[in-house]
């Protein structure tokens, strides 16, 4: 489809290229000679983005975004973008098999019109096919995340209840993440903030007295010439998740009477009895 062929009717040349069929007359032929020559190496190397994100993209960002580096929630996140795929690839085999068969009804057809329609449908096969390839491409990769993250955080098997059970410390890495954002951007909580730390048995005003400090001590680490990861926030987040975890059974008790309020009936249980 990327090559350009002539052919002659009633004397006019024709130029196909990329499902087009038109005269010569017009239009340029300087153009045409240039995409003759560069459009199937632009065809070849448009493989390489025949979907919306790159492996990097999809593993470091949108694993990891709103719910931070938890690898439970990252995981969760590899589900959900793996099932959307999924869903897109069940709605593509349907359009597959409608493109072929229309493409079965056109190619023996001698009418101007069912040609045009035939290179178009072939392009959007073509199209198609390398769509259908990206979202391969983009479980395979989520699918590599899922089982690194599994074996970084040595977990072998999990189900709802496992998750459940992180939720707690998640949440109170949360608050301190979030207020950390606010105090290097703004200089205060944010009202928001505030209010997720209390939800989660945080008092306020000491998760900013934390986050205070830590934004002070790396402040100094820096002026002495040290260049920090951001490695270095995350270890933090995760000691105040868990030395404030505990406050959300407190937190529970006040509200629901009980620190355990989950109900794990309701759970999906593959591995906790």
């Amino acid at each position: 489809m990327t090559q350009i062929t002539k052919q002659t009717t009633t004397g006019i040349t024709k130029e196909e290229t990329i499902g087009f069929m038109i005269p010569t007359n017009l239009i340029n032929t300087a153009a045409v000679e240039k995409v003759q020559r560069y459009l199937p190496e632009l065809d070849e190397k448009t493989k390489a983005f025949d979907r919306q994100n790159s492996q990097a993209t999809l593993s470091l960002m949108t694993l990891t975004m709103l719910g931070g580096q938890s690898p439970y929630r990252m995981m969760r996140q590899v589900m959900s973008e793996a099932e959307k795929r999924k869903l897109a690839l069940a709605e593509a085999q349907v359009s597959y098999a409608k493109l072929l068969k229309r493409l079965e009804e056109l190619e023996p057809s001698d009418d101007p019109i069912d040609q045009a329609e035939y290179r178009q449908s072939r392009v959007s096969l073509s199209t198609l096919e390398s769509k259908i390839n990206g979202s391969f491409k983009d479980i395979a990769t989520l699918i590599d995340a899922y089982n690194n993250i599994k074996a970084a955080n040595n977990i072998e098997d999990w189900d709802e209840v496992a998750f459940e059970k992180e939720e707690k410390k998640h949440h109170v890495r949360r608050c301190f993440d979030l207020v950390y954002r606010n105090l290097t951007t703004s200089g205060s909580a944010s009202s928001s903030s505030i209010e997720y730390c209390q939800q989660f048995g945080v008092h306020p005003q000491i998760c900013i007295v934390e986050v205070s400090k830590y934004i002070n001590s790396v402040t100094e680490r820096i002026n002495k010439g040290e260049v920090l990861h951001s490695n270095d926030l995350e270890e933090f987040l995760d000691a105040m998740g868990d030395k404030y975890a505990p406050g959300v059974d407190k937190t529970a008790e006040r509200l629901f009477g009980k620190a355990d309020f989950t109900n794990y009936d309701y759970m999906y249980k593959t591995v906790t009895k």
